[in-house]
């Protein structure tokens, strides 16, 4: 009688479709350092999407306006969006990150998790001015020294992130967008000299689900 071999189970860690523009640098290995250095060590898959979605022009702009990551549920889209966030508030010093989710409770547990990063590195934690969770809003906010930026959690609705002029925008739950919500949120960049929006989701079962559109 024989034994067959133990299956083996691999990731791709590189995905099936992607489209990316060109980009003369990356600032990715920044955030990836960042990262690592709350903690948070990322898998050459997250790697691959920092390096191709912060890629920047020869000008220093970002390349791509628009990023979407569409992955299974558990599969590390958190950490993706932890190193942007570490790395915009504390590298680039982005005045106003938005973090929005299609549900209250989501939105806060991604509070909960970058704020334990932050709190427990505390070459970073110094640099917190205060972090709040009041009429259910969650953020943080820098020091004057470290640039005073500051990263706000909202649960998206019509007119949520509406008058805030959000310098990079991570759409959570992105699967469960609504044109009525872009509307809302997107025209909060018309006046940011370079800014960026994320997409992270699932892949939604509704074929006609706005986030199919990104795609197209």
């Amino acid at each position: 009688m024989t034994t067959s071999p133990p299956v083996v189970r691999r990731g791709a860690q590189t995905p099936r479709v992607a489209k990316y523009p060109e980009a003369a640098s990356s600032a990715a290995p920044e955030f990836i350092d960042l990262a690592a250095s709350a903690g948070l060590q990322l898998d050459p898959w997250q790697q691959y999407v920092l390096t191709h979605g912060l890629g920047e022009t020869p000008a220093g702009r970002w390349a791509a306006f628009k990023n979407s990551v569409w992955v299974p549920r558990q599969n590390g889209k958190g950490a993706l969006i932890e190193a942007l966030e570490l790395g915009w508030l504390f590298l680039t010093r982005e005045p106003l990150i938005l973090h929005s989710a299609h549900e209250y409770k989501t939105a806060q547990e991604g509070f909960l998790r970058i704020k334990t990063l932050i709190q427990e590195t505390p070459d970073l934690d110094r640099r917190v001015n205060r972090y709040w969770q009041a009429n259910g809003e969650q953020g943080i906010e820098l020091s004057r020294a470290a640039g005073g930026g500051r990263l706000r959690f909202i649960a998206r609705s019509r007119g949520s992130g509406r008058g805030f002029t959000g310098h990079k925008h991570i759409l959570d739950e992105a699967q469960e967008l609504t044109s009525a919500q872009m509307a809302a949120l997107l025209p909060t960049l018309a006046a940011v000299p370079d800014p960026q929006v994320w997409f992270f989701g699932t892949p939604p079962d509704d074929p006609a689900a706005w986030a199919y559109g990104l795609r197209e």
